[in-house]
């Protein structure tokens, strides 16, 4: 198996010379998707009967934040279809025989979320809607999105479904002019009266809480929430170290623009680095508990534990939260020449700060269902 360290590490300057490429395209650069299915990092967490690698989260986390330092879009790429792969670990065989079966390196690019709606019908289910936020929406043969159950015509209610489905059935709008992330392409995707077959279908209860009937590999077993929150830090920790290097490298040269004082024996700016250091370190020790709590989890029957998952979710909050709080810190401290779009701090201040916003990182709700865990307060399982 590969060395996923190593492999990402090897990679980091040459996804660095396709970053800006990226950002001024909208969507990951196709040099930065080629290099890393070169270094095998698209296949960790395809099942191993494809000739996936079927590893743990955690080298996944370790392999997107290396490759964050070279190149945050790649990075956020990687993670969300990644993640994707992940769900798709708990379709049907016959599903993951059409998904897996010619390639278990491709991307899986898409939208897990309640966006749309699903009927059924015979044989599937019919979707429609628009899906915000695909990430990668411009490479991969197939897609995911998420929906909301609603009745057909005869009556018959119907689940929440995951399902996959091929990128011809689907219209991609360019949505993407933002803040931060820009070269992610993280566009919208649209399904129109869109037939999915059953065995591309997932239920989404089951599979938020990695209790799918017939599903016996632990790592699809594992609850879809609080590692996907986790996998977020990879990318996340990443960048902010990242930012906090350029940081240090423009510091060291800068001078006072009214005194000629060089910037490094300034005490404020000493302050600036060693707290956002420490905020990130400890932000990367939120990461690896993750890690360690949901490899437990692996080696029980699911579900993984509610206090559990809910201190998967409240870590991972956190930790992006000290990232967020890092990366202004150190911006704020950064001078006016930072605010140009050539200084390439100013990028990594705002894909930071676009980054922390994703709805699994929300601070807010990842407190309050750690607060209620804490107090014994009944809650809606599925916030977890």
């Amino acid at each position: 198996m590969i060395d996923v360290a190593v492999n990402a590490a090897d990679i980091v300057a040459a996804l660095r010379e396709t970053d800006a490429e990226s950002e001024r395209q909208r969507r990951v650069s196709d040099r930065a998707v080629e290099l890393m299915h070169e270094a095998g990092l698209t296949r960790l967490m395809s099942p191993r009967t494809y000739g996936g690698d079927q590893r743990s989260p955690r080298d996944l986390i370790e392999a997107e934040r290396i490759v964050a330092h070279g190149s945050p879009a790649a990075s956020w790429v990687l993670m969300v279809c990644q993640a994707h792969t992940f769900i798709a670990g708990r379709l049907p065989r016959q599903g993951q025989d059409e998904v897996f079966g010619s390639n278990p390196g491709m991307l899986i690019p898409g939208v897990p979320s309640r966006q749309g709606t699903c009927r059924k019908v015979d044989g599937g289910y019919v979707l429609d809607g628009r899906w915000a936020f695909a990430s990668g929406a411009d490479h991969g043969d197939w897609l995911m999105v998420g929906s909301r159950g609603v009745r057909n015509e005869a009556g018959e209610p119907c689940p929440g479904m995951l399902v996959v489905i091929p990128r011809s059935d689907v219209v991609i709008d360019d949505t993407w002019f933002t803040l931060g992330m820009r070269g992610t392409g993280s566009k919208d995707i649209v399904l129109e009266n869109t037939f999915v077959p059953a065995h591309r279908a997932v239920d989404m209860a089951g599979a938020w809480l990695g209790t799918v009937p017939g599903v016996e590999t632990p790592l699809y077993q594992l609850p879809v929430g609080g590692t996907l929150s986790t996998m977020l830090l990879g990318t996340i920790v990443g960048m902010a170290e990242r930012g906090l290097e350029l940081y240090i490298e423009q510091a060291r040269t800068r001078r006072d623009a009214y005194t000629g004082q060089a910037k490094v024996d300034s005490v404020g700016i000493q302050r600036r680095v060693a707290e956002s250091k420490a905020e990130i370190a400890h932000a990367w020790t939120l990461a690896l508990q993750n890690c360690d709590l949901l490899e437990d989890a692996m080696r029980h029957a699911p579900p993984m534990p509610t206090p559990d998952r809910a201190q998967v979710r409240w870590n991972a909050a956190y930790a992006a939260d000290l990232c967020r709080r890092a990366s202004e810190r150190l911006f704020a401290g950064a001078g006016a020449g930072a605010a140009h779009d050539s200084n390439v701090l100013q990028r990594a201040y705002r894909d930071l700060n676009t980054a922390t916003h994703h709805a699994t990182l929300d601070f807010d709700t990842a407190l309050e269902v750690q607060g209620k865990v804490l107090l014994g307060v009944e809650q809606v399982e599925a916030m977890i």
